[in-house]
């Protein structure tokens, strides 16, 4: 028998391609020291991770609510994602620097359920912002809040997580805040932008109900992003009651937002003052 002795440097890289996306992300989720649970509604399995905070708080009736953004959906624009989690876990390293209490909200078939009974693929690509997703995701948050007594609860989106976030909000009673960060808040206007089919089973944030205007909006945009342009969350922002728009200079779609994190944090949590000039952002 011949045996072929495999270079070491091929082996490591043979062995990390077989590491499943999700799999990276919930390594490094463990890395921030974030625990994680499964909790359903009648339609899909959603992985809720939490940090710290949530179990040693001195203040546990605010809840930060962290959503991410669609992932890759795509393979090179040409073939479905058989799991479509980020392979970019930004939202982990956002928060990471977060010291409230705070869940990422996983969507459905993502971080690893992407096996479930329930889970085609047009989930996360023609559905991804569906009303049955909706639906499933506000299931399972309000039961969490509810068992968890908390009193009130601010959203934070990332990308189509701020597109989730907004579509959410009315329908979580303690919602005080909705933050998005380079969301996708007009669907339209973003398929319409790239030259892709249109997301026609998916709910169009822009197009829905204006959010209750005791819930306040702000709204992150970054002038360097090409993925959703500011243009698309200025229009959305200048929509709504009670909302700000805020434009980053510098700032791309993924690039530098965690630079920039804590003073965000600040402002959402009115340790600093709400109109900023200069520093970066821009009104």
């Amino acid at each position: 028998m011949k045996v072929t002795k495999i270079p070491t440097f091929f082996l490591i890289l043979a062995l990390t391609s077989c590491v499943s996306p999700a799999n990276k992300f919930s390594r490094k989720a463990l890395e921030y020291g974030f625990d994680s649970l499964e909790i359903s509604s009648d339609s899909f399995t959603h992985r809720i991770y939490f940090n710290q905070f949530v179990l040693h708080s001195a203040d546990p009736k605010r809840l930060h609510v962290y959503l991410d953004g669609d992932g890759t959906p795509w393979l090179r624009h040409q073939w479905i994602a058989k799991d479509p989690t980020s392979r970019n876990p930004l939202i982990l390293r956002l928060m990471h620097l977060d010291k409230t209490p705070a869940i990422l909200l996983g969507r459905p078939c993502y971080y690893g359920l992407n096996k479930g009974i329930h889970c085609e693929n047009k989930y996360w690509t023609s559905h991804r912002y569906s009303s049955v997703v909706v639906n499933s995701m506000v299931s399972v948050l309000n039961a969490w809040v509810e068992k968890n007594n908390y009193k009130e609860l601010v959203f934070i989106g990332f990308s189509g997580g701020g597109t989730l976030a907004v579509l959410m909000a009315n329908n979580v009673n303690i919602t005080t805040k909705v933050v998005t960060v380079a969301a996708n808040l007009d669907v339209r206007a973003w398929s319409e932008f790239h030259g892709y089919r249109g997301l026609d089973n998916s709910l169009n944030p822009i197009e829905e109900a204006i959010l209750n205007t005791d819930i306040q909006q702000l709204h992150f945009a970054g002038k360097e992003d090409n993925v959703v342009p500011a243009f698309i969350i200025k229009k959305y922002a200048q929509s709504q009651k009670n909302s700000r728009y805020f434009e980053v200079s510098g700032n791309g779609h993924v690039c530098c937002w965690e630079v920039g994190w804590p003073e965000i944090l600040d402002i959402i949590d009115k340790k600093k003052a709400i109109n900023l000039r200069g520093d970066g952002f821009l009104r």
